[in-house]
């Protein structure tokens, strides 16, 4: 579960994007998702690399690129780092945590029940940002959309969840593959836990959930949105593995930048 607020004090901006390409337009959307938690932020960089560092090396430096001058990068290998008393101390003054990953279930386990998650549930609660990029938007929700297969069709299998981080518990987020690849997994996902919303995210594109529970979309790519709260029907749990789900009464929307969505009224705002 998300951590309870601070008194008299606003959560922590939750920012989930997609695949971030090392490209031109890269750069100034990092900008602005850096502008986004105010003038020299102080920026920890947390990340589970698969065999190499280089896509680290690469988003450190297109942050360097936006002009963020207090940036520290810390790299994951074991579970003991996520309770380093250094890299605590500096969450304990960050003003924004980016979480970065290959894939979701390395990270989650990484972190998962340590310090630094108690850690980061406690500082958004408090008003730090917390931002999760490819892989590691996923590990921003309670329930983590782990792994799945690509395709349009819902399908018995096709979704793995496990625990994530908890920030928020109003999301099932995906930000890999095309809107088409993604669809299958999310429905599956939601026919299993239909009281969070399944939001499908691009490349090059970014979502920010504020304190109020508004989303906003920024960046060149949209996002889907899958709202199961009207769902009338779904024989996933009557299947054998791989068959084909039946599901009646989704709804879905398609954000593009600049639109807005109330999360918990569950509609498209001005």
């Amino acid at each position: 579960m998300p951590a309870k607020l601070a008194p008299e004090r606003n959560r922590g901006a939750i920012i989930a994007c997609g695949e971030l390409p090392a490209n031109q337009r890269t750069p100034a959307l990092l900008a602005r998702l850096i502008g986004l938690v105010g003038d020299s932020p102080r920026v920890i960089l947390i990340s589970a690399p698969d065999k190499s560092d280089d896509d680290d090396i690469e988003l450190e430096a297109m942050l360097t690129a936006t002009g963020c001058a207090q940036l520290h990068r810390h790299a994951l290998t074991t579970r003991a780092g996520a309770e380093q008393r250094q890299l605590l101390d500096l969450v304990e003054q960050a003003d924004l945590v980016i979480l970065n990953a290959e894939q979701p279930l390395k990270l989650s386990t990484l972190i998962g029940g340590s310090s630094l998650a108690r850690l980061l549930r406690k500082r958004n609660a408090a008003g730090m940002a917390v931002c999760g990029v490819g892989a590691g938007a996923a590990v921003l929700c309670e329930h983590m959309l782990a792994s799945g297969t690509s395709g349009p069709t819902p399908r018995v299998g096709s979704a793995s969840l496990a625990p994530g981080l908890g920030l928020t518990n109003r999301v099932v987020i995906d930000q890999g593959g095309n809107a088409s690849d993604r669809l299958g997994r999310l429905l599956a996902a939601l026919a299993l836990n239909p009281f969070a919303l399944g939001l499908g995210i691009d490349a090059s594109t970014v979502v920010v959930i504020g304190p109020d529970n508004v989303l906003e979309v920024f960046g060149n790519g949209g996002v889907t949105i899958i709202d199961p709260s009207e769902m009338a029907d779904s024989n996933a749990a009557e299947l054998e593995a791989g068959a084909p789900i039946r599901i009646t009464n989704m709804r879905l929307h398609a954000l593009t930048a600049g639109t807005r969505f109330d999360l918990d009224f569950r509609r498209a705002i001005d």
